[in-house]
């Protein structure tokens, strides 16, 4: 259990990173920008499908709020991902 937080905490913090710096570096034009969007964008996709998965098989929460959370997580990922790590997560769960 302990183990799936420190891994979701760590595949947003690592998309969020990794997404903002490659869009910076395509920015101002810099060699190796795609790849480090790339990297940035495997990233969310991997911590939206585990925390989809992970409000989906939640017993703690009704069947609209886990709609709610999916939706939330699919569209904007990155604050609903926010609040989903820091605050949301410890409900869930």
């Amino acid at each position: 259990m302990k183990n799936r937080e420190l891994l979701i905490k760590i595949t947003y913090l690592l998309s969020l990173i990794n997404t903002a710096t490659g869009a910076f570096l395509k920015i101002v034009h810099f060699e190796g920008a795609r790849t480090v969007m790339t990297i940035g964008i495997i990233f969310t996709v991997f911590f939206i499908l585990s925390s989809i998965y992970e409000v989906n098989i939640s017993k703690r929460i009704k069947r609209n709020e886990k709609i709610m959370w999916t939706v939330g997580l699919i569209c904007i990922s990155a604050i609903v991902g926010f609040v989903y790590v820091f605050n949301g997560r410890k409900r869930i769960v």
